[in-house]
């Protein structure tokens, strides 16, 4: 019941229908159906179709194509396949041969890619949902809806959009502009450097009008000022890839901003990624921005169900499983890739090295062996179980059913430590104590204090945050993903082989590509 004690999901009210379909009409934005409910009458009716823009964080809503399977088109995991399984976290073995798999896995995408359109359009849709939202929203005064309450609304609104266009601009680095204002028009289609400028003007702009509320008093599963600072900072982290000018003073001055209300660490790890993980969520808690799973309310086979089941393997031990409480679900498809096993592995006594290992190759030279000795270690860093009964292995499962309880972390104080620490190796001088906090990151996991170099830092990262969908990014800003760096299978070769320079950004969809063009290369 965690979501639902805060923000049920109640009626989407002005029917999302038409805004989720196909590719969101091209680029026209016109208000949705106008046969559907266009009036809302009560405060209840407001905050549904408030709730429903977070919402199309968890389910899928119609926008996955027919042929894929259940679950795949929710938010996270389009979004976690093209940052993770592009990378050198983690892969799909050749057992799961869903639409679109394999050029991701072997960095072979081109515009007809399936988890492309799915993400691409999920961004879309979520822009324009949020855009016809702050074009009605002032009708709520006169059903009753407090003032105050319905300038938080359109603040969150414009934060909820504002994280679409963080990660177009991040993955695909083209798309419309979709403004409230430009409701009932055909919204401009920007580059990566009118996103970038756009984006980081609203987003400095929504924080200074003051509606947003801190974390420490914002409800559970909604975006708060201070995930609105990290989207800031995360913008300016990567600015010289995005826009070729460095940015890491900015950077810096948001990631200190957010540490005036959110300034201390988990305990453990490994809790911060299980059925109880809530309780780090938001309220100046480690985990500044999540989104949210109920095993009970909210069932997806999207979100976390995804990184449970879908890594365990049903040949592993029956007290493997029931420490895991996968309990009969172990779909057998995602492996970790060997470079990051053995990036957990360099420091002896690492708390994160969350690896189930067995009768498991590291290698994963076949991928079409899932059996008990087959290719890739399994990665049971995300569990149903929850931190009260963590450890008991043989014990009592403690879940509901199928489904995931374990909220997906978006954004993490962990992360603003390196953050920090990396501006400083960067030369930003307002940015110290950054090493502190790296090593603060460090003494947690159970690791000596050091003064990093930028590649030990990425690697730091890497231990850190694998499999939180953050490594293609990283990869790139340091420069390492196209060449200078090759892990398993990247360019389809076991070796690795350098990648073409223009798949730093993924092609546009097909389906887009008349509105939105085509990115070089493709």
């Amino acid at each position: 019941m965690k979501f639902f004690k805060y923000i049920a999901l109640g009626s989407l009210a002005l029917s999302l229908g038409a805004g989720t379909t196909s590719c969101v009409n091209d680029l026209d934005v016109e208000p949705d159906d106008p046969n559907k409910q266009t009036e809302l009458t009560t405060p209840e009716q407001w905050y549904g179709y408030f709730q429903s823009l977070y919402g199309n964080l968890l389910y899928e809503g119609g926008l996955t194509p027919s042929g894929v399977d259940g679950g795949a088109g929710t938010w996270m995991r389009v979004h976690w396949n093209l940052q993770e399984i592009t990378a050198d976290e983690a892969i799909i073995l050749n057992t799961w041969n869903d639409p679109g798999y394999a050029d991701l896995k072997y960095n072979t995408w081109v515009s007809d890619n399936t988890w492309e359109f799915m993400a691409f359009q999920r961004e879309a849709t979520s822009a324009k949902l949020c855009a016809e939202f702050l074009s009605k929203v002032d009708g709520a005064l006169s059903a009753g809806v407090d003032a105050q309450l319905v300038e938080q609304m359109k603040a969150e609104a414009r934060v909820l959009r504002a994280y679409s266009y963080y990660y177009m601009i991040d993955l695909f680095g083209r798309g419309p502009w979709i403004t409230n204002e430009a409701v009932g028009t055909e919204a401009p289609v920007y580059d990566r450097a009118q996103l970038f400028e756009a984006l980081t003007v609203e987003l400095e702009d929504v924080i200074a009008n003051g509606a947003l509320v801190d974390s420490k008093n914002q409800k559970y599963g909604r975006l708060s000022k201070q995930a609105a600072q990290m989207l800031l900072a995360k913008l300016y982290l990567n600015a010289e890839v995005y826009v070729g000018t460095p940015m890491y003073g900015e950077c810096a001055k948001w990631c200190k901003e957010i540490l005036k209300d959110t300034n201390t660490l988990a305990p453990v790890y490994k809790y911060l990624f299980c059925a109880t993980n809530d309780k780090y969520v938001g309220n100046g808690q480690e985990i500044i921005f999540a989104i949210p799973q109920d095993a009970n309310n909210m069932q997806t086979y999207g979100g976390t169900t995804y990184l449970t089941a879908g890594a365990y393997f049903g040949c592993v031990p029956d007290e493997v499983k029931t420490f895991l409480g996968a309990g009969g679900q172990e779909w057998g498809g995602l492996k970790m890739r060997p470079e990051l096993v053995n990036c957990l592995a360099e420091f002896s006594g690492d708390a994160r090295n969350l690896i189930y290992a067995g009768e498991f190759q590291q290698g994963i030279e076949d991928l079409t062996d899932n059996s008990e000795t087959g290719s890739g270690y399994m990665c049971i860093k995300y569990k149903y179980t929850g931190e009260d009964n963590y450890d008991n292995v043989g014990g009592e499962m403690n879940r509901a059913n199928v489904f995931c309880d374990t909220d997906f972390p978006v954004f993490r104080l962990a992360d603003v430590y390196l953050m920090l620490a990396e501006c400083q190796l960067r030369g930003v001088s307002d940015a110290d104590p950054g090493f502190n906090y790296f090593n603060k990151v460090r003494e947690r996991a159970g690791l000596a204090p050091m003064t990093p170099t930028l590649d030990q830092l990425l690697n730091e990262r890497q231990r850190e945050l694998y499999w939180e969908g953050h490594r293609r990014q990283d990869l790139i800003r340091f420069g390492k993903y196209t060449s200078g760096y090759n892990w398993s299978w990247k360019g389809g070769v076991y070796e690795g082989r350098n990648l073409e320079s223009h798949r730093t950004v993924f092609a546009i969809p097909y389906q887009y590509v008349g509105t939105v063009g085509q990115n070089a290369g493709y």
